[in-house]
C-alpha cells in the first residue's frame, strides 16, 4: 500500500472534537468572570463620578444633578440648568440593575459639597445585590454586599 502519510478522516474529527469541547468548557468557567469585571468597573466608575460631581459643585460654587436612568443603562451628571453641557454621561451594561431604595435616583450636590437626599441605591448584577448608601452630611457614600 501507498501510505501519503497524512491524517484520517477519523484521526481529524477526534481531534476537532477535542478542541471544541476545550473551547466550550472555557466559555462557560470565564462567565463569572465578565460578570465581576462589570460590576467592579460600574462600581469604580460611578464612585469616581460622584466625587467628581462632589469636587466640581464645591469649585464652581453650584449646584449639580446627578441622575440615574436605569430603564436606559445610563446616568449623567450637569449643572441645574438643563441647558448646560453633560460634566459625565455614561452608559452601563444592560447586566446590572440599578433600583430606587430609600433613596431618589436623582439627587443634587449643593455648592457646599452636602447632598440635597441621602439614603439607599440597589445594585443588582448577575445573583448578587448591592446596597449603595449615600449618608447625610458631607455626601460621602460607601457600598455593601447583601
Amino acid at each position: 500500500m501507498n501510505h501519503s502519510g497524512g491524517f484520517t478522516m477519523v484521526e481529524m474529527l477526534i481531534v476537532l472534537s477535542a478542541f471544541f469541547m476545550l473551547t466550550l468548557t472555557s466559555a462557560f468557567l470565564f462567565s463569572p468572570q465578565k460578570d465581576m469585571l462589570e460590576k467592579d468597573l460600574f462600581f469604580s466608575q460611578f464612585k469616581s463620578d460622584l466625587l467628581y460631581s462632589q469636587q466640581y459643585a464645591i469649585s464652581h460654587q453650584e449646584t449639580i444633578t446627578v441622575h440615574i436612568m436605569p430603564e436606559n443603562n445610563y446616568y449623567y451628571i450637569r449643572g441645574t440648568d438643563y441647558a448646560a453641557p453633560y460634566l459625565a454621561k455614561r452608559n452601563y451594561s444592560p447586566e446590572i440593575n440599578v433600583e430606587q431604595g430609600t433613596m431618589k435616583l436623582l439627587f443634587r450636590y449643593m455648592p457646599d459639597g452636602n447632598i440635597d437626599s441621602f439614603g439607599s441605591i440597589y445594585v443588582s448584577t448577575g445573583s448578587k445585590r448591592y446596597k449603595m448608601m449615600i449618608q447625610i452630611g458631607k455626601g460621602r457614600f460607601y457600598v455593601s454586599e447583601e
